[in-house]
């Protein structure tokens, strides 16, 4: 399915695909012609690896032998060697430069629908022959201001309800593990890096089956944001680059309000480094689920599990855990051979 209810019709839709096949070719974005083809695993791992770094994510796709999953492991080990030197300014989807922001719950949106570059009008076929626009293709960029969020206009009617958020300050996951209950900034922060085909498995469960999480994309954008960091000697902020990301806002059904009693939407926020849109969406859903639990049958469900996502999420884990099996068990295995023998002999035919 493809996003299609746009002003601009089959021509924006051609100008997509060619702004996706100049993405993806180097010609737009990219600075070293190597990130290009591997552009969108290369953000994968840099989201799941939890470190921003495109000279050493092409590094470790290269020595894992195009594993991403093993690349993020290699990025997420270099990146516990990393000193930390302080905390950047606060980022927020306000200050993203788009060069794609959509919104499915409403047609006419301020600044308007960006298709930018995207896959999702490509025919998946491995053929050459694609309708791509000859025209020269403008990217219609946010240089320097904030573009409003597609909900704003319903928050300021007050018909979007702001999940409950009692901390003065972010729970840090990679300083000390957190412990139930989990507070909202851990859970964030665990999906953020969490690994993309997980994430991508636990939010469908809710949407099918076991619950009934079936949101509407609000804002979806992706494009480059400035990374700020305080000056040492002066103080001043100081921008040190930009970085590649994706923030999504979906809306879920409407809910009593704890507050007031009043109905209202509930929403779902997913973020995270690289152009990574089925993980935002997906993360988002969960978010969704996690703090609005009541969406789900019953009120349980894997996705409504903080425990559950918190501990199981995490691929760079996951695949250790996994992995680990292939290590001697010579002494444990004999042990259970050896019960099994003996509760043999003991059994009663």
């Amino acid at each position: 399915m493809s996003y299609v209810a746009i002003q601009g019709g089959a021509e924006a839709i051609s100008a997509s695909k060619s702004l996706y096949q100049k993405m993806i070719h180097g010609n737009f974005l990219a600075k070293d012609a190597q990130q290009a083809p591997l552009l969108f695993g290369l953000d994968r791992i840099m989201s799941e690896g939890a470190l921003y770094s495109q000279q050493l994510g092409l590094k470790a796709i290269k020595s894992s032998g195009c594993d991403l999953l093993e690349a993020a492991f290699y990025l997420r080990a270099h990146r516990s060697t990393c000193q930390r030197v302080g905390r950047c300014s606060t980022i927020t989807s306000y200050d993203i430069r788009t060069i794609r922001r959509i919104s499915s719950a409403s047609k006419e949106i301020p600044d308007g629908q960006m298709l930018g570059p995207s896959s999702d009008y490509i025919l998946k076929l491995l053929t050459k022959k694609q309708s791509f626009s000859s025209k020269p293709t403008k990217c219609r960029a946010t240089t320097g201001q904030q573009v409003a969020s597609a909900l704003d206009e319903l928050r300021k009617q007050n018909k979007i309800m702001q999940p409950e958020v009692n901390e003065e300050e972010p729970f840090d996951i990679t300083r000390s593990s957190p412990l139930p209950p989990y507070p909202r900034s851990s859970l964030m922060q665990m999906m953020a890096r969490g690994e993309t085909g997980s994430m991508l498995g636990f939010a469908y469960t809710t949407m099918r089956g076991y619950g009934d999480v079936h949101p509407t994309i609000g804002d979806l954008r992706i494009g480059m944001v400035a990374v700020v960091y305080p000056h040492p000697f002066t103080g001043n902020e100081v921008t040190v680059g930009e970085i590649r990301v994706t923030a999504v806002e979906t809306v879920g059904s409407f809910k009593k309000d704890p507050i007031d009693g009043k109905l209202r939407l509930a929403t779902g926020f997913g973020f995270c480094f690289g152009f990574n849109e089925t993980k935002a969406i997906a993360m988002s859903i969960l978010d969704l689920a996690l703090t609005y639990p009541s969406f789900s049958i019953g009120g349980t469900g894997v996705a409504t599990s903080a425990e559950m996502i918190i501990h199981h999420i995490d691929g760079i884990e996951s695949m250790g855990f996994t992995n680990h099996f292939k290590l001697p068990h010579y002494v444990t295995f004999q042990a259970d051979l050896h019960t099994f023998n003996t509760a043999g002999e003991h059994r009663d035919d």
